[in-house]
């Protein structure tokens, strides 16, 4: 340590004032470091310590009041290690003894000499400077040991052995290992037994390798303190080489990074989710560029991670464009919290994306760095979700539209979904099916019902086994009925979304299957009595008949042989008729020429001048799907009212309707007044005065069990045209 050129203040003490003068002044001659005050006595002396600062003390032992050794003693207790030479002309072996004793730092004897003052001066600087160095060396020791104590490891110093046994160890031995100092140092135990085990060939294969390369090493492992904790270690070390016949030592430093380490693994995990989440992640500088972004943001540039980072951002900018002001700039500013939204557009090697955003301010310590961006594609998602609310469009019109009430009720028993036909149907409150309670809009069906208690019970049976489909007839209250039906709301993959209900009023219906029921009833007992009542008598009278012929000759009797067929073809159609009323069962492919051909020669018999026309489609098969016998029935009617209303000579034309839906039959006769055109399909009904009014109702009965519908218009020529839809043409 070098403290040349320090000054070093002296305080000389002694009661000869003529002599510290000259020795002050020889002194500072002899080394223009020495700065030396003086005192004529040990009070003095005293006082001045105690307000000013020397760095030594030369004094004489005899003096008036205190000698020398006491004041050495007042010294010593009150300054401590302050150097002290006791510089005096009375010497002697007891007073260097006491001198010794009391602590003196030298001992020296005046003499007549200058060589006595250099001796003086040099002895003075030598203490102070020996004083420092202690003083140096103290503070360093001091500040070494406050360093290491403050350390949050242990520094060591070990033999580079296998089992590297330590020689020293200082610091946090013990909360880091669990084992003291002393069990190290004595040997007790050794670091290689506070390795982990899979660690202990690792370590000592990297340290020996790094020894080899530069004399310094650093490794990370494991260790297992001595309550089996496993913590993470850092240490770092280098060679101290050892003597020729003694192994080098390693001197370092071990700190204990667990909680690094375990942050470390967190913030990985972290990396890791962020670059693997499908969304855009990202942190914007001030400026807007790319600071940091995840894997799947380079991916959507269509870059690496290295590349992109840097780079200006092409989705700030149509940001921006959507707002007034910068709102990118307000974030850095701190004057917004948050910007999210969906900008759509171009962007580069991408084409078309719909982007919904997130941006926050990033804040580090108070201050905000940069923000932090994610977002995600959502284009695909916004056209599903256009194309699901252009289905609910679609299914809500269809909903609406139908002439049936729809109420749709979900797997937990919440309506979900019902159109106004429903609610005007049940005349149900609003709030009801708004509030989705099926359980309320249950009760009030049951105050509307004919029969509260058999409604609840079929509901009931229906949510017990929720597979079931069903359809019934429901009366109201107020004389309504209802046609209803349920089935289970099922997805493709058999998933139950909860249940179906729709409901039709058929009241007029039922009311038309009433009504019509009793005309059943009414014609099969006018059949029966057309078969049983008026047959006997139409064969009596043909008989007397046939033997008037014989007898006598006249013309009455053919107007009479007319009237009785006219009767006998009456009664005919009247049990045709009754016949015709009861619904087909099988269908199949039926040749439609061929039935047509059949039953025009049945009706047109003896009718020469009648003629039968097909209308020309040549690219169209003639096959029909229908029950034969009811089909040829169908055209007698047709054919025999065309010939009994048009006249000698009829033609009747049969064709395919150009829309492809069924099929006419047209005559060029005198046709029928608009006025009466529903009235000629009722029963009974005839324009033509020996008309028995039932062909047109057997063929519209007969169309009607078939699905068919059939209305009468004019036809080209001027006629009737009887036109017959609905009707099905295999392929």
């Amino acid at each position: 340590m070098d403290f040349a050129g320090e000054t070093v203040r002296v305080l000389h003490v002694d009661d000869n004032s003529e002599l510290v003068d000259v020795t002050a002044t020889v002194l500072e001659h002899e080394d223009d470091r020495l700065c030396v005050e003086t005192a004529t006595s040990v009070d003095s002396a005293i006082e001045r310590l105690s307000v000013e600062r020397f760095d030594c003390i030369v004094s004489d032992y005899d003096m008036p009041g205190q000698n020398g050794i006491e004041f050495l003693e007042a010294v010593r207790e009150g300054h401590g290690d302050l150097p002290f030479i006791l510089y005096t002309g009375k010497g002697s072996e007891e007073i260097a003894s006491d001198a010794i004793s009391a602590g003196v730092t030298d001992y020296l004897q005046k003499g007549s000499g200058t060589e006595q003052y250099k001796l003086l001066a040099n002895r003075i600087c030598n203490a102070v400077d020996a004083r420092r160095s202690r003083r140096e060396l103290d503070e360093r020791t001091r500040r070494l040991e406050s360093l290491i104590s403050s350390l949050p490891g242990m520094v060591y110093r070990r033999l580079n052995a296998p089992d590297w046994p330590m020689e020293t160890v200082e610091g946090e031995i013990e909360p880091l290992t669990g084992y003291t100092a002393a069990d190290f140092e004595t040997g007790e135990v050794a670091w290689d037994d506070v390795l982990h085990p899979e660690e202990r060939d690792r370590i000592w294969e990297t340290v020996q390798d790094a020894l080899a390369a530069q004399d310094e090493f650093e490794v990370t492992y494991r260790i297992i303190t001595d309550n089996g904790t496993e913590k993470w270690m850092w240490e770092h070390g280098h060679r101290v080489p050892g003597a020729a016949d003694e192994p080098d030592a390693l001197e370092g430093f071990i700190m204990d990074i667990t909680d690094l380490r375990e942050r470390e693994r967190k913030l990985e995990r972290y990396k890791r989710m962020v670059n693997t989440m499908p969304e855009s992640a990202c942190i914007y500088d001030r400026e807007g560029r790319f600071d940091l972004v995840n894997e799947y943001l380079a991916s959507f540039y269509g870059t690496t991670r290295e590349e992109l980072e840097g780079e200006p951002s092409s989705l700030l900018p149509k940001i921006r464009s959507e707002y007034e002001g910068d709102p990118y700039q307000d974030l850095i500013d701190g004057e917004r919290d948050e910007l999210r939204g969906e900008v759509s557009g171009e962007f580069p090697g991408h084409g078309y994306e719909v982007l919904e955003y997130r941006l926050t301010p990033l804040v580090i310590d108070g201050t905000i760095e940069g923000v932090v961006g994610v977002t995600r594609e959502v284009t695909e998602q916004r056209e599903h979700e256009m194309e699901i609310a252009r289905q609910r469009s679609v299914l809500k019109a269809q909903q609406e539209a139908v002439i049936d009430g729809i109420l749709v009720v979900d797997e937990d028993d919440t309506i979900v979904s019902y159109n106004e036909r429903f609610v005007d149907m049940w005349d149900i409150p609003r709030d009801i099916v708004e509030r989705g309670d099926e359980e309320v809009a249950l009760g009030w069906a049951m105050e509307q019902v004919a029969e509260p208690e058999a409604f609840r019970v079929d509901v009931e049976a229906l949510y017990e086994h929720p597979e079931m489909t069903a359809r019934d007839e429901l009366e109201l209250a107020d004389g309504r009925v209802f046609d209803r039906y349920t089935a289970p709301v099922i997805a493709e993959d058999g998933t139950r979304f909860g249940r179906l209900w729709t409901f039709r009023d058929i009241t007029d219906l039922t009311e038309q299957k009433r009504e019509l029921a009793r005309q059943n009833e009414r014609l099969e007992e006018f059949a029966g009595v057309v078969s049983h009542d008026l047959q006997n008598p139409l064969q009596v009278a043909r008989s007397r008949l046939m033997l008037a012929r014989e007898e006598c000759d006249s013309v009455h009797l053919d107007s009479l042989d007319n009237a009785l067929q006219r009767m006998n073809d009456i009664a005919d159609n009247v049990l045709r008729l009754a016949r015709e009323g009861v619904d087909i069962e099988v269908t199949e492919p039926v040749d439609f020429r061929e039935t047509t051909d059949a039953a025009w020669r049945i009706v047109a018999d003896g009718d020469e001048a009648a003629e039968l026309r097909y209308a020309a489609d040549g690219n169209r098969e003639w096959i029909v799907e229908a029950d034969s016998d009811r089909l040829s029935g169908l055209f007698e009617n047709l054919f025999g009212n065309a010939i009994e209303h048009g006249g000698p000579g009829v033609t009747v034309t049969v064709g395919l309707l150009d829309d492809g839906t069924g099929f006419y039959v047209s005559d060029d006769g005198r046709g029928i007044p608009a006025d009466e055109r529903e009235k000629v399909f009722e029963a009974g009904y005839s324009t033509a005065e020996d008309g028995t009014g039932f062909g047109l109702r057997i063929a519209r009965q007969i169309a009607e069990i078939h699905g068919w519908e059939i209305r009468v218009t004019d036809s080209e020529d001027g006629g009737a045209r009887f036109e017959i839809t609905g009707v099905e043409f295999p392929e």
